[in-house]
């Protein structure tokens, strides 16, 4: 028989089970779980039709649209190679797909990968916690897809899509997310449906139109195959390791979702089932779209043209299949609209970790930012998001921005995604009576630290791993660890120099604002 472990003043009480807690929020009550459910004010909503939009609307944004042009060019125009790049992103979005369900199955609590770590990584005290937390908070921001959305947007118009324009464009569209999200929690999830419904259907017409260019005879299609087998499998001299890591870099990005959606486990129905049903088959959706219309892009538009064209991609797709009426305005805005469903859908998860982030108590502000008050929603987290997010859009220098940031966005992720995965055989080692009742396979966990392994590692190979035109900003990899170390040094200073100088210990206290959110206060308890 488990019992509750010693309590501690720097680690929350953890609830080891010898048998399941009984909650009236799952029909499966024979489950185990390492620590208890919680519910927040907020409710649970989200059913299995909602998590799997959540799913697929977080996964396909601006990435399958915006990154293959890049993603061609890393890959050094090698068609091969450039399958490869898509192929290992997949099966590493399946392999830590399972981590996270294994995990999320044993740790039921919103806020994704923070919790996951802090239940592993115990010591040093509070670092992991601490490290992550404010990580998320600093990179709690949704450019890339605004930057996609405003592209798309002004290109499907008629709009010169100007640096100006394209910023403008997208910014707006933000401000219109932020205030539906924080206004209504209800009406926020209605606009996402509605624009994840819409997503499905671009979806659908993505794989038809893949299927069209490709199997589909020229003498109907008036398409020549720019993709050819003698040149499919040609190695060119500008391909390295470093190139290739920034390709399954790029590509792990258009994938990039699969492990966010459990930031709102508190808010899902019968969480294990939702989960272990939603997960797998938006996977599988997304990974059957992206091959074909990966495909189209070959067979359909020129090399040279391919790697020119940047981030309108599949605007160039439908252009050159459907004409100028259906395929650039119709369709562009289509997907101007993908992105624009991946804006709310990013705000909505960034905002419940940032609200989970600050109901810890240790950042500046906590109370003010996790409050739910005035319209029952992390209205306050979601004002920090869009803040942030307008701040690196307004004040950032012209260039290749969007790669820039996605190569910035994934470096550390893939640093955390290793550690949950080395988390899956630490659990299983530290408790091996209690079994997940979903449960990922040693090989995938074991893949996902070595390729994590692999990408962190090759960016320090190369003079420079920036996108091309990059060359001279400040390397993506480097930058992403200086904002991991300010991080680790807060912690040092808050948990460990301050109260050794100041002959302190700190003590978490729990207590409950006006709208029923629990949060911690720390309080100095003098010696």
């Amino acid at each position: 028989m488990y019992d509750r472990l010693p309590s501690e003043p720097l680690v929350d009480d953890v609830i080891i089970p010898s048998e399941a807690p009984k909650s009236p929020i799952l029909p499966n009550e024979d489950v185990l779980f390492l620590q208890d459910l919680e519910d927040v004010p907020q409710g649970r909503h989200l059913g299995l039709f909602s998590t799997i939009v959540l799913f697929v609307a977080r996964m396909v944004g601006s990435g399958i649209f915006a990154t293959s042009s890049g993603i061609f060019q890393d890959s050094g125009r090698s068609p091969f190679w450039f399958f490869m790049a898509w192929i290992v992103a997949a099966l590493l979005s399946f392999a830590g797909l399972y981590v996270y369900l294994e995990l999320g199955s044993l740790v039921p609590r919103s806020g994704g990968t923070k919790p996951f770590l802090e239940f592993i990584y115990n010591r040093p005290k509070m670092m992991v916690s601490v490290v992550f937390s404010m990580f998320s908070v600093m990179f709690g921001v949704t450019i890339s897809n605004i930057l996609v959305f405003g592209e798309y947007f002004c290109y499907s118009v008629g709009i010169n899509p100007t640096d100006f324009s394209i910023r403008l464009s997208g910014l707006l569209f933000l401000f219109l997310a932020t205030t539906i999200h924080g206004i209504s929690v209800s009406h926020g999830i209605r606009v996402q449906n509605i624009l994840g419904a819409l997503k499905l259907g671009l979806l659908a017409a993505m794989i038809i139109t893949g299927v069209y260019a490709v199997f589909v005879p020229s003498s109907i299609s008036h398409i020549d195959s720019n993709l050819h087998w003698d040149t499919f499998f040609k190695v060119p001299g500008t391909f390295t390791a470093s190139s290739f890591s920034s390709a399954v870099i790029r590509a792990t990005f258009a994938f990039s979702g699969w492990n966010t959606v459990h930031t709102v486990s508190n808010e899902i129905k019968d969480p294990v089932r939702t989960f272990k049903i939603a997960g797998p088959a938006s996977l599988i959706i997304v990974s059957i779209t992206y091959l074909w219309t990966n495909l189209a892009y070959l067979v359909v538009i020129p090399e040279n043209e391919l790697v020119s064209t940047g981030r309108l991609a599949g605007s160039l797709l439908f252009e050159k299949l459907f004409g100028v009426n259906v395929g650039r305005r119709l369709l562009t805005f289509s997907i101007a609209m993908s992105a624009g469903g991946n804006v709310f859908v990013v705000l909505y998860t960034i905002s419940r970790v940032n609200q989970e982030v600050f109901r810890e108590g240790y950042l500046p502000l906590s109370r003010f930012f996790a409050s739910n008050w005035p319209f029952g929603s992390p209205f306050r987290s979601l004002l920090l998001s869009c803040v942030l997010s307008t701040s690196v859009i307004a004040l950032s220098p012209k260039g290749d921005v969007y790669n820039y940031v996605v190569a910035l966005e994934q470096y550390p992720q893939q640093l955390f995604i290793a550690m949950a995965a080395i988390g899956v055989f630490i659990l299983r080692h530290r408790y091996p009576d209690v079994r997940a009742p979903i449960r990922s396979t040693r090989i995938g966990a074991l893949l996902i630290v070595l390729v994590a392994g692999y990408l962190l590692i090759t960016p320090f190979t190369s003079k420079s791993p920036n996108p091309k035109g990059l060359e001279q900003w400040p390397s993506y990899a480097l930058v992403a660890i200086i904002c991991l170390s300010i991080p680790f040094f807060y912690w040092l200073v808050m948990f460990h120099i301050g109260p050794k100088a100041g002959g302190y210990t700190l003590m978490s206290e729990e207590m409950q604002l006006s709208d029923g959110l629990t949060i911690k206060n720390w309080v100095k308890i003098y010696r």
